[in-house]
């Protein structure tokens, strides 16, 4: 089951660390917007998408130096480039 929670400060500050494994939880408003929480603590936005039919993984920022309002607006522009048939990694 996917983890999907509308981010925000608290949620990232709160959220549960996992010995020896990192995890996603996807934001509820941008579709492939997500932070992922590793295993060290460090907490990192990123998107998901498809490009040409491969599985995508792009890396937006670390929080605390983004924040979650920055990081989404960030994704938001992302998304759009992904609608139009680009690929933000090429």
């Amino acid at each position: 089951m996917v983890n999907r929670l509308k981010l925000n400060e608290k949620t990232l500050r709160d959220a549960e660390l996992r010995i020896g494994v990192s995890y996603q939880i996807f934001d509820t408003e941008v579709i492939g917007f997500a932070v992922r929480i590793h295993a060290s603590g460090a907490r990192t936005f990123t998107i998901d998408y498809r490009h040409a039919g491969r599985q995508r993984r792009m890396n937006i920022g670390r929080w605390p130096e983004w924040s979650v309002t920055a990081a989404r607006e960030r994704a938001k522009e992302l998304r759009r480039a992904i609608d139009e048939g680009r690929d933000p990694l090429s």
